[in-house]
């Protein structure tokens, strides 16, 4: 598509859009991020500190909940261009950029999606801001859901499997912007959804056009973006399975509460807006203008075959994000499947109901357009004056929110030489990793198994135990990835190392390592000895091939996509 003035000139309006949603965080530019900001600026930071300050790639991470996998965690983005970003202007401001970038992205893939299926300019506009600028994004990002931010790419995942019947290009590019999803912060809930999203809107799609390529070039998309994430991917996938996280099958919204989540007015962090409310507000908010409603309501009185697909995926969101009423709800059936098995918060699904509100109203503000173009100019600007004060409302919606993101001071703190464990509350992982101290009391969210650390009667953390035979530690040294010890031992016995295990420790001379309560054993002989534990993410390099091989191809297809449409046709 030729970049026309029009299209220009939506482009630095988004650009403006973007910087509106995000001002309130650059208001605030070295203030740190509440709640699970905490957490993401933790583990966006790790990574680049491992190799910046100590030469390490990073695949473990020893600073929360007493050591979990780094590299192949699916809310780590170490492979994610993004990481430039955090490296050149600090995590703070990096994690600020990336929401800014990321709504840019968003606003522009759903304009773009809006318009493939023949909505209007000024209605696709209506179309992005009404749903990548909806007050459920706005509260995740707030909160510190920096996975959230790669569900920009879902949008042009989907235009792009859509414009690629004929056009194989457009599904090799769509394979590429799945893999960015993967290597970032994106591989649990957005590609979760996005798979289910995708799945159901082409169905769809190829049931209303009898066009089943649609579903083959999703598949050959989507197992294409597993290829050249592989990296990734592999382990990632192997993990999964070997430890699963427990979701909520039985979580469920009462009826009741629809009002408050889709047409009420309060919105915040902080709210409690019903009685049965488990989780923040964040996992609730999907506020929809009732003024959209209607537009879409117009779209399906006058245009209910273009709009059949959108009101049966707002339907099915609308009861997925329902959650468990009975056996045969989505979520109750979802949750025995790989993935959603290990999902929760069933509002999560109502981005998906404000998505499909959006592109029903962007078709009937067209139809009101038209119509109204038949009536004089004295009514043509009713439907303009209704886009307006919906998108007006969002954004009115939204920066209150916003503002409730940044309001921790910066703290500055001497870094230790000497890493330790700590046990600390909440909001303090950020501030123990420059201290070089790990934080036993952390989010769940950050490891896929409880807090595991060597702890006395008396609280105190040690880094070490015998507990058989007899040693004197002569010199420790904690890195990322490496723990070099220095012992004499004057009876053979085992060392339990206060460091969480999984499979990729090992010790550097071959001997054996075992585990006890989720902690590191390793045996040691009679004399002084040096032991050098290392961790390796397992298939780390089985999945680079798998990449590398894959990128190969990738950048063929690109470079003979014009030969193999004309094949193909």
């Amino acid at each position: 598509m030729k970049f026309r003035s029009g299209n220009r000139a939506v482009g630095v309006f988004f650009v403006g859009m973007a910087l509106f949603y995000t001002l309130p965080y650059f208001l605030e530019l070295h203030n740190w991020g509440i709640r699970d900001w905490d957490l993401f600026s933790t583990i966006t930071a790790v990574p680049i500190g491992s190799i910046i300050d100590y030469g390490q790639f990073p695949f473990w991470n020893p600073y929360l909940l007493g050591g979990n996998i780094l590299f192949h965690h699916p809310e780590v983005a170490v492979f994610s261009p993004f990481i430039f970003v955090h490296w050149l202007f600090g995590v703070i401001i990096g994690l600020k950029i990336q929401v800014a970038v990321c709504y840019l992205i968003g606003f522009w893939g759903s304009y773009r999606l809006a318009q493939s299926i023949g909505i209007s300019r000024i209605g696709s506009v209506l179309v992005s801001l009404s749903y990548f600028g909806s007050i459920h994004f706005a509260l995740h990002f707030a909160e510190g859901h920096l996975p959230f931010t790669h569900f920009c790419f879902l949008p042009w995942f989907v235009l792009l499997v859509k414009e690629s019947i004929g056009r194989p290009s457009r599904a090799v590019l769509a394979a590429g912007i799945l893999c960015l999803m993967i290597l970032g912060n994106g591989a649990a809930v957005p590609l979760l959804y996005t798979t289910l999203f995708s799945s159901l809107y082409f169905l769809g799609l190829a049931i209303q056009e009898s066009e089943w390529k649609y579903l083959r070039n999703l598949a050959l998309a989507g197992l294409g973006g597993l290829a050249l994430s592989a990296v990734k991917a592999v382990p990632m996938i192997v993990y999964l399975y070997q430890n699963q996280w427990a979701g909520s099958p039985h979580e469920s919204i009462p009826f009741s509460a629809l009002g408050s989540i889709f047409f009420g007015y309060k919105h915040s962090l902080l709210v409690q807006n019903f009685p049965e409310q488990v989780w923040a507000w964040h996992e609730y908010g999907a506020f929809i203008s009732p003024l959209l409603v209607l537009l879409g309501l117009v779209a399906l009185w006058l245009a209910f075959r273009r709009s059949i697909i959108w009101l049966a995926l707002l339907l099915f969101f609308l009861a997925l994000g329902l959650g468990d009423h009975g056996a045969l709800s989505p979520w109750s059936i979802l949750s025995h499947l790989p993935g959603f098995s290990s999902a929760r918060a069933t509002g999560r699904a109502f981005q998906f109901v404000i998505m499909a509100a959006a592109f029903t109203g962007g078709i009937g503000f067209d139809l009101l357009v038209e119509r109204f173009k038949r009536r004089g100019r004295n009514v043509q600007a009713v439907p303009i004056i209704t886009a307006g004060i919906i998108v007006l409302t969002n954004l009115l919606l939204a920066w209150p929110v916003a503002s409730e993101a940044f309001r921790r001071a910066p703290q500055y703190v001497h870094r230790s030489d000497l890493f330790e464990q700590t046990i600390e509350g909440s909001q303090t992982a950020y501030r123990n990793y420059l201290q070089n101290r790990g934080s036993l009391v952390a989010p769940v969210l950050s490891a896929y198994h409880p807090s595991r650390a060597l702890v006395d009667q008396a609280g105190n953390v040690m880094s070490e135990f015998v507990q058989a035979g007899a040693a004197t530690v002569l010199f420790k040294e904690y890195t990322p990835n490496r723990i070099t010890y220095s012992i004499d031992g004057t009876q053979p016995g085992e060392m339990i190392v206060g460091m969480g295990f999984d499979v990729g420790w090992t010790v550097e001379d071959g001997r054996r390592l075992t585990s006890r309560d989720g902690l590191i054993v390793v045996p040691f002989g009679p004399g002084t000895e040096k032991i050098v534990l290392e961790y390796r993410t397992p298939y780390f390099y089985h999945g680079l091939l798998i990449s590398l091989i894959s990128l190969v191809g990738f950048l063929l297809v690109l470079f003979q996509s014009r030969r193999i449409s004309a094949l193909i046709k």
